[in-house]
C-alpha cells in the first residue's frame, strides 16, 4: 500500500512523512526529488508550473509506486492539487491512502518562509491554492496542530480502518472468480464475496481461495458488510450476478453500507433499459453506476475479456485502471475496452454483441448441417475445410472452436453426434430483436437466429413432422456447390456485422450517445466470442463510414458475395436443409439492394381494407391520398 501525504508546498507533507516513515517502517519519498530539472528551474525562478511540465513528473511517480508496492509499500510526500494529476497517480491501480494536509494560507505562508534550502518561494503559494482542487476520497488533517499530534490522526485513522482491498467482487460463478483471478494476478488486492445459501452455496467464496493456494491477494468473505467494510474508498465494486430482479435487491442491499462516491458496476447480461434506470436511481444517492458488458466466456474473463462500460463516466475513470489491466488487447497492445457512453450504451453493446454472436453461431450450424447432409462430407472433410477457410481469411475464435467440436471423441466417437439437438439461450438475443423492432432497424437474419433456436426446442414436434413430411431432395452438383460455400459463408457474416452495427447506429443517434462504431468493433478484435480476422477489417472500415454496405473498401465483397450466397441458399433448400439465418442473409441484401421493391402492394393493400392512405411517387409535398378500391354491391 502507498500512503500519499497530499496538500500544498508548507502543510508539513515532508516532515509528517518522515516521522510516519520511522513509526510504520515504511520507506519515505517526497515527490519534489522527482520533478526533472526543467521543473526546478522554473520553480526556483518563481515561474508556476503547468500541467504540461507536471505531466512527465507524474508518469514517473506512477510507475514508481507500483514498484514500491511490490516491495511492500511506501509514503509519498505528494502536492497531488488537481483531480487530473491524482488521476494520472492512480492509473497503474496501486492501492493507496490518502491524506490531506489542510491548513489556511497565513499559516502555510509562515511555514515556508520560516524553512531554509527549498526552491519552491513562498510566493507561489497563491498559485498553488488556486490550483488546488481538494479531494472527495482523503481523510483531511488539520495542520493547526503539532506534528505528533497530526501523527497521531494519521495512525489513529491507518489503525481504525479496516480497508484492505483496491477491488471487490460480488458473485464467484463462472465469470467472477475467472475475473478474480485475473485481477489477482495483476497484483490487484481484491476482496470476494458470494451469498450463502444452505445446501446449496456454502463457503463459495473461501473455496476459490482454497482452490488456487498459488494466487495472493484475494480475501474472501460470506458477510456483505465486511466485505464493503475492507474496500478501500471510493468503492468499486463489481457485481457478477444474474439479470433480473436479484441485481435490484443486491443493489438495495449494498446502499446499507457504501457512501458517496463509491461505484458499482454490473457485470452480468442485464437489460439496457433497466441498466439506465438503475444509473439515475443510484445517482440520487450519489453513487456511480457502470454497467459493463463482457465477453470472452470463462477463458477471456481469466487472460483478458472484451469490456464494454457504460453508464456514470466519473465511476469508469475510477475503475479504468482495474479494467486496463485485465482487459485483452488488440494488435496495438491497446486494451480491448473503452467508455461506450452514457445511461445504459455499456449493456445495450453488449445485447448487439451477442445478437451478432447468435447470427454467428447459427450460420456455422447451418454450414455444419448442409455439409453434412446435403452434400455427403465426412468430419474429415469439414475440418480440413475449415482450416483452410480459416488461412483464407475466415479464422475467428467460433471457428475455432468449431474445430475444436468436430475434432472431440468419447469412447471413439464423435462427442457432437451425442448432443441433443436442442439449443439454449439467455434472452440477450430477444432483447436485441424487440429493440429493433422498437427503433425500425431491420432485423431479419439476427431474428432468424433466435428463432432457429426456439425450433430447436420443439423436438418432439419435429421429430413427428420429420415422419409425417419425408424430404425428398434434388441431386446437388457437389463440387461447384463446395467452391461456392466460403463465399457464401463471408458474405452471410458480411450481413450479420451490417444488421448489428446498423442498430448501433440507429439506437446511438436516437439516444444521443455518440457511440464510435470503430472502437466498438476494436474492442471486439480480442477477449470477445465473436473476435475475427473480419473484426479486425470492420475496425478499420468503421474509420471511414458507419454503414458497411456504403463503404467502397467492401462493395466488392458484397457483390460477389451475393451470387454465391443465392446458389448455396438455393441448394441448401434444394437438400431440404432449413438455412434460416443464410436464406434471410440473402433476402435482405436483395431488399436492401433494390431500387423499387412490392411495398406499394401492401400499401395499397393496407388502404384497401383499413383506409391507411398512401403516398405517390410525382407527389413531393408527402401528402397522404386514399382510394376506394372496391365498388359496393349497388355499384358492381
Amino acid at each position: 500500500m502507498i500512503i500519499l501525504l497530499m496538500g500544498v508546498s508548507g502543510s508539513g507533507k515532508t516532515t509528517i512523512g518522515r516521522m510516519l516513515s520511522g513509526k510504520v517502517g515504511l520507506p519515505f519519498y517526497d515527490a519534489d526529488d522527482f520533478h526533472p530539472k526543467n521543473n526546478v528551474e522554473k520553480m526556483k525562478a518563481g515561474i508556476p508550473l503547468n500541467d504540461q511540465d507536471r505531466v512527465p513528473w507524474l508518469e514517473t511517480l506512477s510507475e514508481k509506486m507500483v514498484a514500491w508496492e511490490e516491495n511492500g509499500g511506501a509514503i509519498l510526500a505528494c502536492s497531488a492539487l488537481k483531480a487530473s494529476y491524482r488521476k494520472m497517480l492512480r492509473s497503474h491501480a496501486v492501492q493507496m491512502r490518502w491524506f490531506f494536509l489542510k491548513g489556511d494560507e497565513a499559516l502555510i505562508a509562515k511555514r515556508m518562509k520560516a524553512r531554509e534550502g527549498h526552491y519552491m518561494p513562498a510566493s507561489l503559494l497563491s498559485s498553488q491554492l488556486e490550483t488546488l482542487e481538494p479531494p472527495k476520497h482523503a481523510t483531511i488533517i488539520s495542520i493547526d496542530q503539532t506534528p505528533e499530534n497530526i501523527l497521531e490522526d494519521i495512525m489513529s485513522d491507518l489503525k481504525n480502518n479496516k480497508a484492505v482491498s483496491s477491488f471487490g467482487i460480488i458473485g464467484m460463478g463462472v465469470m467472477g472468480s475467472s475475473l478474480a483471478l485475473n485481477l489477482a494476478e495483476k497484483d490487484v488486492k481484491i476482496s470476494v464475496y458470494n451469498r450463502t445459501l444452505q445446501g446449496v452455496e456454502e463457503d463459495v467464496a473461501q473455496k476459490l481461495v482454497d482452490a488456487h493456494p498459488e494466487v495472493k491477494g484475494i480475501l474472501p468473505f460470506d458477510k456483505l458488510d465486511e466485505f464493503v467494510e475492507s474496500l478501500e474508498q471510493p468503492r468499486k465494486i463489481l457485481m457478477m450476478i444474474p439479470a433480473g430482479q436479484i441485481v435490484d435487491q443486491q443493489i438495495a442491499r449494498l446502499l446499507t453500507f457504501v457512501d458517496k462516491g463509491d461505484v458499482i458496476i454490473d457485470g452480468g447480461n442485464s437489460f439496457f433499459e433497466d441498466s439506465a434506470k438503475r444509473q439515475q436511481y443510484l445517482q440520487g444517492y450519489g453513487i456511480h453506476f457502470v454497467g459493463m458488458g463482457i465477453s470472452g466466456g470463462r477463458d477471456g474473463a481469466l487472460k483478458g475479456p472484451s469490456l464494454m462500460p457504460g453508464g456514470s463516466e466519473e465511476g469508469f475513470e475510477l475503475i479504468k485502471p482495474y479494467l486496463e489491466k485485465i482487459a485483452g488487447k488488440d494488435k496495438g497492445g491497446k486494451p480491448c475496452m473503452h467508455y461506450v457512453g452514457p445511461d445504459g450504451a455499456g449493456h445495450f453493446i453488449k445485447m448487439v454483441h451477442n445478437s451478432i454472436e447468435y447470427g454467428e453461431i447459427q450460420v456455422l450450424a447451418e454450414l455444419y448441417g448442409f455439409m453434412r447432409k446435403g452434400l455427403g462430407m465426412s468430419i474429415e472433410e469439414m475440418v480440413k475445410t475449415f482450416k483452410t477457410w480459416s488461412k483464407e481469411g475466415a479464422d475467428s475464435y467460433l471457428m475455432d472452436a468449431t474445430l475444436a467440436i468436430l475434432s472431440h471423441e468419447k469412447d471413439g466417437k464423435l462427442l457432437l453426434d451425442g448432443i441433443l439437438d436442442v439449443a439454449g439461450q439467455t434472452g440477450t438475443g430477444g432483447w436485441a430483436v424487440s429493440t429493433a423492432a422498437k427503433y425500425g432497424v431491420p432485423y431479419a437474419p439476427l431474428t432468424a437466429a433466435v428463432t432457429a433456436r426456439l425450433v430447436s426446442t420443439h423436438k418432439e414436434a419435429r421429430v413427428s413432422f420429420a415422419q409425417t413430411y419425408p424430404r425428398k431432395t434434388d441431386e446437388i452438383d457437389q463440387k461447384e456447390i463446395i467452391d461456392a460455400l466460403k463465399g457464401a459463408y463471408d458474405m452471410a457474416r458480411l450481413v450479420n456485422h451490417e444488421i448489428g452495427f446498423s442498430l448501433i447506429k440507429k439506437v446511438g443517434e436516437a439516444e444521443k450517445w455518440g457511440l464510435n462504431m470503430s472502437e466498438i468493433a476494436r474492442c471486439w478484435t480480442n477477449g470477445s466470442i465473436i473476435q475475427s480476422s473480419l473484426m479486425e477489417k470492420l475496425a478499420g472500415v468503421f474509420k471511414s463510414t458507419d454503414c458497411l454496405m456504403a463503404s467502397a473498401a467492401l462493395k466488392a465483397s458484397f457483390e460477389n458475395g451475393a451470387k454465391t450466397l443465392a446458389e448455396v441458399v438455393g441448394a441448401g433448400l434444394k437438400a431440404g436443409i432449413a438455412m434460416p439465418v443464410m436464406s434471410a442473409a440473402i433476402n435482405f441484401f436483395y431488399g436492401m439492394s433494390s431500387g423499387q421493391s412490392s411495398a406499394n402492394l401492401v400499401q395499397a393493400l393496407r388502404d384497401c381494407f383499413g383506409e391507411h392512405g398512401y403516398r405517390l411517387v410525382d407527389d413531393v409535398s408527402g401528402k397522404i391520398h386514399r382510394n376506394k378500391w372496391r365498388k359496393s354491391k349497388e355499384e358492381a
